[in-house]
C-alpha cells in the first residue's frame, strides 16, 4: 500500500518542448479548411451587411421605402422565373415518361422474348440431348455391374482344376546373376 502511495505521489518532470515539425496538410484537407474560412467569412460578410442594412434604413425613411419597392420587384422576377422552371420541368418529365413509353417498353418486350428464346432452347437441349444421354448412361452402368455380378457369380461356383502348384518367386541361384525358377520341393 505504501508503495503505492508514494508511486502515485511522484511527480513526473514536465516534460521539455520538442522541435517538432507539423505535418503538411494533404490536399484533401487543405480543401476543407478553405471552404471552412469561405463559410465563415460569408456569414461575417451577411452579418456585416444586414447590420449596415438595419441601419441605414433606421437613418433613411425615404430610401427605405425604395428599398422595398426593389425588393419587391426583385421578388416578383424571382417568382416568374420559378414559375418558367416548374412549367419547364414538367415538360421535361412529360418527354422522358414519353420516352420510356416508347423505347424502353419495346427494348423489355425485346429482352422478354429472347429469355423465351432462350428458356425454350433449354428445355428442347434437355429433352432430346441430355435425357437421352443420361439414360443410356445409367443403362450401360447398371449393364456393366450385372455383368460384372454374373462374371463374380461364375467364377465362384466353377470348381478348380488339381494342377501343379503355383511357382515360387524367382531367387537368384547361378553366379552369373542369371534367374532359375525354383519351385518348391525341387
Amino acid at each position: 500500500m505504501e508503495s503505492e502511495i508514494t508511486q502515485e505521489s511522484k511527480v513526473t518532470p514536465p516534460e521539455e518542448p520538442t522541435d517538432a515539425v507539423p505535418t503538411p496538410l494533404t490536399p484533401e484537407e487543405k480543401a476543407a479548411k478553405r471552404t471552412q474560412m469561405y463559410i465563415i467569412g460569408g456569414a461575417v460578410g451577411f452579418l456585416v451587411l444586414l447590420i449596415a442594412a438595419i441601419v441605414l434604413m433606421a437613418s433613411f425613411p425615404a430610401a427605405t421605402v425604395v428599398v422595398r419597392d426593389i425588393a419587391i420587384v426583385f421578388v416578383a422576377v424571382a417568382t416568374f422565373l420559378i414559375g418558367l422552371a416548374m412549367i419547364l420541368l414538367i415538360f421535361q418529365l412529360q418527354v422522358l415518361i414519353q420516352v420510356l413509353r416508347d423505347e424502353v417498353q419495346p427494348l423489355l418486350r425485346s429482352v422478354n422474348d429472347t429469355v423465351s428464346t432462350v428458356r425454350g432452347t433449354t428445355e428442347f437441349v434437355s429433352h432430346n440431348m441430355v435425357s437421352p444421354i443420361i439414360k443410356a448412361a445409367g443403362f450401360t452402368a447398371g449393364f456393366q455391374r450385372v455383368v460384372r455380378d454374373v462374371v463374380g457369380v461364375v467364377k465362384a461356383v466353377r470348381p478348380r482344376k488339381a494342377g501343379p502348384p503355383p511357382k515360387a518367386a524367382r531367387v537368384p541361384t547361378s553366379v552369373d546373376g542369371g534367374d532359375k525358377d525354383v519351385q518348391a520341393g525341387e
